[in-house]
């Protein structure tokens, strides 16, 4: 592991929805870089202050990325294993041996915990296909079923239009880093960006936030 590699991680983490391919040993290599660094600066002579200075700063970084790396892919695996207890399928290709395990845990808890709270919504998605057979056999109700189905389109329509709405908006203070729905954002005052309407309205009516109306 070198501190090129351990920044580079990071960048690619933050940048994409899906965990970044990292070597299964990654986690056991990173926590041997910081100890040799942090052995490296218990070892320096007193007269290379420059140099001691340099390499806390590098292992402060270090301990900070790595944490964030740990964090963020921690958060995938989690939604990996909450949205595969309800029957979707989850990409565990770059995941580390440690990841997997987590993973399993983790479905194992939301699975259980779906159980004992909406036990019947749980069977259902344990068993999606359990109603197909008996409507080939009721072909006479298909036209009632196909009947409803334009009526709930715009519906459907309209909440997808929304929730893709982008806004612009201006930042009215420095803001604490916080996570979106594909990516983090650090935000500062004076900052003009365009944001998911979700969240833009969660900063306006908060008056963290102003939007910025676009002329015509």
């Amino acid at each position: 592991m070198t501190y090129e590699e351990l920044m580079s991680v990071h960048r690619q983490e933050y940048k994409q929805t899906s965990l970044v391919k990292v070597s299964s040993d990654f986690y056991k290599r990173t926590a041997s870089y910081l100890d040799a660094l942090s052995q490296r600066i218990s070892e320096n002579r007193p007269d290379s202050t420059e140099m001691a200075g340099m390499l806390h700063n590098q292992l402060k970084t270090a301990k900070e990325k790595s944490t964030e790396i740990y964090e963020a892919r921690m958060r995938k695996i989690a939604l990996m294993a909450m949205t595969s207890a309800f029957g979707s399928e989850a990409r565990l290709d770059n995941a580390t041996p440690e990841e997997n395990e987590a993973f399993s845990s983790l479905k194992g808890f939301f699975t259980e915990h779906c159980k004992k709270t909406m036990s019947v919504a749980c069977e259902a998605t344990e068993e999606p296909m359990a109603a197909a057979p008996q409507a080939a056999r009721e072909p006479e109700e298909a036209p009632a079923a196909e009947a409803k189905e334009p009526a709930k389109a715009p519906l459907q329509d309209e909440k997808a239009a929304a929730k893709n709405e982008i806004i612009l908006v201006r930042v009215l203070e420095d803001l604490p880093a916080f996570a979106g729905m594909e990516k983090n954002y650090r935000l500062s005052k004076e900052d003009i960006i365009s944001l998911p309407r979700n969240i833009a309205d969660i900063l306006v009516k908060n008056k963290k936030a102003v939007e910025v109306k676009q002329s015509s």
